[in-house]
């Protein structure tokens, strides 16, 4: 199985980007093996397949990114369908369980993400940034 040091987790957003940038510059400063991972989870396939499509337009832009920058960002893009009516939260669970197994399955040594998501608007931490540094085995490093 393949090691990443970084695994980066974005969703296009403002944050998302900024995570981005400092994952990459730690990579390319360290010369280290990164991973850009983004969560599509959606309750039906059609909203899902939309969020996939723009999960490939995310990660292909930041591996353009990457390539500038003279690194190699591998892509993780994972689909999760919730079946039944969600309860509050259950989203930001399921894109942080989604980013905690990728960095177990992967050997991730930092988890890279954006304080916030691009559908939280309050001044704290994003739920899905909180869950992850609540349950990560591994350093947690969130841009703001």
């Amino acid at each position: 199985m393949t090691k990443y040091e970084i695994l980066m987790a974005t969703d296009g957003s403002v944050w998302g980007k900024k995570a981005e940038i400092a994952a990459m510059k730690i990579a390319r400063s360290y010369d280290i093996r990164i991973a850009a991972i983004y969560v599509a989870v959606a309750r039906k396939d059609s909203v899902r397949e939309e969020l996939v499509a723009k999960g490939e337009e995310v990660l292909k832009r930041v591996v353009e990114i990457g390539e500038e920058m003279g690194i190699e960002v591998h892509k993780i893009l994972v689909g999760v369908s919730i079946q039944r009516m969600p309860k509050k939260g259950q989203c930001a669970e399921s894109i942080a369980r989604a980013i905690l197994d990728a960095a177990d399955q992967y050997r991730v040594h930092t988890i890279v993400m954006g304080s916030k998501g691009e559908s939280e608007f309050d001044h704290e931490m994003g739920s899905v940034a909180l869950e992850v540094v609540r349950k990560a085995r591994c350093t947690v490093l969130v841009a703001r």
